[in-house]
């Protein structure tokens, strides 16, 4: 059999993970959402050996496609909403984590919560949720390259729009302010979070006849990407308000 070239690979495996993104938020169980996708990226490789198209194959409406594979597999609405409690759970950590470094670098009595950070974090666990399903984009613009310089092209366009019609947000506003005490409640309560999360995948696991991940290997892994998480949107607040600033003076 032929190997595909890497492009094509790489379409393949961006639509297909674009796919199982969607299935789990609707809801699809782990272990359907594997063999549904070992299932769809072959489904892609016949299709490619056969020289057709991943759009003659999925149509113009990729999502609607995804959604045709999800209906046969029965999803429930409950289940897609398990991805709200580690995303609770991360985004506690990441705001009490921060709060907890500005107390003692700032050697402040109080946290202050504005609207920029509350706006960093939203954006933020959005742009983290989403940024799979740009590879619905995949059979249109075939580079990862592409789709998201066309995604950071609609951004800007946005900020520039909203600035033009004369839009004014005073984004040092102050959202929550809070003391010591707070912050050691929101940290144990996402360490509470993480451990019913860390307690609901093990028995799905469990059922699914899968390796377990180590409880120490986890909470490592978990602890390096809020850490992670609290650096880059440190620097992404500079970089937005420098981007800010220089698309105020422009206009």
């Amino acid at each position: 059999m032929p190997i595909l070239d890497q492009r094509t690979q790489c379409q393949i495996s961006d639509l297909s993970e674009a796919c199982v993104r969607y299935w789990e938020l609707r809801g699809i169980a782990p272990e359907s959402r594997n063999e549904m996708r070992l299932e769809l990226e072959q489904h892609f490789a016949q299709a490619a050996f056969d020289g057709k198209s991943l759009e003659a194959v999925i149509g113009h409406n990729p999502p609607a496609f995804a959604e045709a594979w999800a209906r046969e597999m029965h999803p429930r609405f409950w289940r897609g909403g398990a991805v709200v409690l580690p995303a609770l759970a991360y985004a506690l950590s990441v705001v009490s984590t921060t709060a907890l470094v500005q107390l003692l670098l700032a050697h402040a009595p109080s946290f202050t919560f504005t609207l920029f950070a509350a706006y960093l974090l939203t954006s933020s666990g959005l742009f983290a949720l989403l940024i799979p399903l740009e590879g619905f984009l995949a059979p249109g613009i075939r580079t990862r390259q592409g789709r998201m310089a066309l995604l950071f092209a609609v951004i800007v366009l946005v900020v520039l729009a909203l600035r033009e019609a004369g839009v004014r947000v005073n984004w040092s506003m102050t959202l929550l302010n809070w003391s010591w005490p707070l912050t050691l409640v929101l940290i144990i309560l996402a360490a509470f979070l993480y451990c019913l999360e860390y307690w609901r995948t093990i028995n799905q696991e469990r059922t699914a006849s899968t390796r377990r991940v180590p409880l120490w290997r986890s909470v490592m892994t978990f602890i390096g990407s809020v850490a992670a998480f609290d650096v880059l949107m440190f620097v992404g607040s500079i970089a937005v308000f420098n981007f800010c600033t220089l698309a105020g003076r422009l206009l």
